[in-house]
């Protein structure tokens, strides 16, 4: 092909302004990414030539290599992996894939802030642009002869053309590297100390060698000469792999540098799990918690999962078969002993083995934040103030695990400002408290002063305030915890009393009934349209109306939720119940029915706007209300 130049797109121009010009430190993360680049084109090729075993020659050699050029101000990441064809090129480089546009565009200002983030982007190639003036790309496809040469100074343009690449297979990236002021006090990358130090910094557990050439010394008594040099390699990593080391002899320093390798997230885990299974299915888990939602968390860009080893050999990352969705938070690897290195995503769903690992490592995880929750409350609400609402996810999607599950979950309730569990509710209810109750909703501060809760703040009975849209179906596959009921404080049939309670009350309620019953027999008619029953209620003290679900309908909050989802059902009919005591109902006894009518369309909509729902015919309501405040 000829040489052609492209422009790049609008994403990618924007991150490249941003680390030329507002990236003042950190420059150094360039090379982590770099040769985090050339890991993963190593793995892909190794995983590959399991099926391919034509792909390279045999004795193909796997390895990184870094080359300095201080004369030139050069600097050369060349590594012996898959490569690129020129497709390839231009997707990945030409263009910001996966991040997703609109995501990128939010999170300009937090990488702005946060440059270590670059890498979780995908693009952490346009580092280079931080210590380079010109960058060019040199890469080969395995399987191909074609080369492939791709150059850029940043300027929003770049060229590609069709070049035989020497070494073949792999890619070498090379930086023309910038002259910095004095004062901004960068360190020299053609520098082999510098890169030898940065190379143990971030990449020593890289799997593959990181080859630094370094000039050699001249032979004893030999008087160099500066016109001929010549060079040797030196391993610059360790190669070890850390999570078969014993946990022991492990830094938390160490881990926290592999978590960042692996994960592409440069803030510090939370926690980590070390552990080496045994007996029937041999397996070393590495796992932790992150501190932070990564920047595309609830994205459909979001790719989750462990990192799968076989034998220390890499087979693919985010293998969803070994970890549940709502444990989706969770970062690390597991190498096997016992599964096969031709293993494919196919046969991954349906090995038993798999399914064993996945089961150890769901166990070992929710068993972790068991004794976390004992005996580290406060860093195990940190934890569940950034990824608890993934692990109530569990609740209706791991019926196996939902009593495990279900001693980890944490609510807001209005006995406190403080987190509570489920356990530590039942230790507190009252006397007489038969059941849970709980409330949910879209706001902390609407619920807390709900008209619902008005009955149980008399009785001094506590309720869980649920603003997390999975509570709804949290709440519909746990309808019991210790034997006691979770009730929804906005269904009918609420009972609160004790059987004497009832007893002392049942005349009272008999003459309310037969009082007020043509009051609701009218109110009824009214509202024949909107609701399916009006009766005399028993939650409330100071609010005259609310709107109540039937036992076995949706609630108005899930109904939201629904229609949200773009799976609206149409809003059920529900109960208007009437506070007897109240002084509007009492008023509404004497009114002509015109008023009536009036009052209790005013009602359903004051009741309406108490359970969150939108009112049909905002306008009309304001009139009505205006025209009855300028009544004598």
């Amino acid at each position: 092909m000829a040489k052609t130049t492209q422009s790049f797109n609008a994403e990618i121009k924007q991150l490249l302004d941003i680390v030329i010009h507002s990236l003042y430190s950190h420059k150094e993360i360039f090379l982590r990414e770099l040769i985090s680049n050339s890991s993963d084109a190593l793995d892909k090729l190794k995983f590959q030539t399991l099926t391919q075993s034509d792909l390279v020659p045999a004795d193909h050699k796997y390895e990184i290599r870094l080359e300095t050029d201080p004369d030139r101000q050069l600097l050369k990441v060349i590594d012996s992996g898959i490569g690129m064809n020129p497709e390839e090129v231009t997707q990945f480089i030409g263009t910001i894939a996966k991040s997703g546009t609109k995501a990128f565009g939010q999170l300009n200002q937090e990488l702005k802030n946060r440059p270590e983030l670059i890498g979780q982007f995908g693009v952490g190639f346009y580092s280079s642009f931080m210590v380079a003036d010109k960058v060019s790309l040199h890469t080969q496809k395995a399987g191909t002869n074609i080369g492939t040469l791709w150059e850029s100074t940043g300027d929003g343009t770049y060229t590609i053309d069709e070049v035989p690449r020497a070494e073949g297979v792999g890619t070498t990236i090379t930086l023309h590297l910038k002259k910095f002021d004095d004062a901004e006090e960068v360190q020299d990358f053609t520098n082999t100390w510098v890169i030898k130090s940065l190379v143990k910094k971030y990449s020593d557990f890289i799997n593959w060698p990181i080859q630094l050439r370094k000039e050699k010394p001249p032979k004893e008594g030999e008087t160099p000469d500066p016109t001929k040099k010549e060079y040797e390699f030196e391993t610059a990593n360790s190669q070890k792999a850390l999570w078969l080391r014993s946990p022991s002899d492990i830094k938390p320093e160490e881990y926290k540098e592999f978590y960042q390798h692996i994960s592409h997230d440069y803030n510090e885990p939370s926690k980590w799990i070390h552990y080496k299974a045994e007996g029937s299915q041999e397996f070393t888990g590495l796992l932790y918690v992150p501190t932070r939602r990564p920047w595309n968390y609830n994205t459909k860009d979001h790719e989750y999962g462990l990192s799968l080893y076989i034998k220390r050999v890499f087979i693919m990352e985010n293998c969803k078969d070994l970890l549940p969705a709502y444990l989706r938070f969770m970062k690390g690897l597991v190498d096997s002993s016992d599964l096969s290195l031709n293993v494919s995503r196919e046969m991954l769903q349906q090995d038993r083995q798999v399914t064993t690992i996945r089961k150890h490592v769901v166990n070992k995880i929710l068993a972790h934040f068991k004794d976390q929750l004992t005996k580290e409350r406060e860093e195990y609400e940190k934890f569940w103030t950034e990824f608890g609402v993934t692990l109530k996810e569990g609740i209706p999607m791991d019926h196996a695990n939902q009593e495990k599950i279900q001693d980890l979950l944490l609510f807001r309730s209005t006995a406190s400002d403080k987190l509570t569990t489920l356990d530590e509710y039942v230790s507190r209810m009252k006397e007489g408290q038969k059941d849970i109750y709980f409330i949910t909703g879209d706001r902390l501060e609407t619920l807390q002063n709900s008209p619902y809760l008005e009955r149980l703040k008399e009785k001094n009975f506590e309720v869980l305030l649920l603003t997390d849209a999975v509570d709804e179906w949290v709440t519909r596959d746990l309808p019991e915890f210790k034997s006691k009921k979770l009730i929804s404080i906005t269904k009918e049939g609420l009972d609160l009393d004790t059987e004497e309670e009832k007893q002392k009350k049942t005349e009272e309620k008999k003459s309310l009934q037969e009082r007020f019953a043509p009051l609701t027999e009218k109110m009824k008619t009214f509202l024949s349209k909107e609701v399916k029953d009006v009766v005399i209620s028993d939650r409330l003290t100071e609010t005259p109306a609310c709107l109540v679900s039937g036992a076995h309908d949706l609630s108005a909050h899930m109904e939201k939720l629904m229609s949200q989802m773009g799976q609206a059902q149409g809003m059920s009919k529900r109960i208007l119940e009437i506070n007897p005591k109240h002084a509007v109902i009492e008023t509404m006894l004497t009114l002509p029915d015109d008023k009536q009518q009036t009052w209790t369309e005013i009602l359903y909509n004051q009741a309406l706007l108490t359970e969150g729902s939108p009112l049909p015919d905002p306008v009309k309501f304001s009139k009505m209300v205006s025209q009855l405040m300028t009544q004598q």
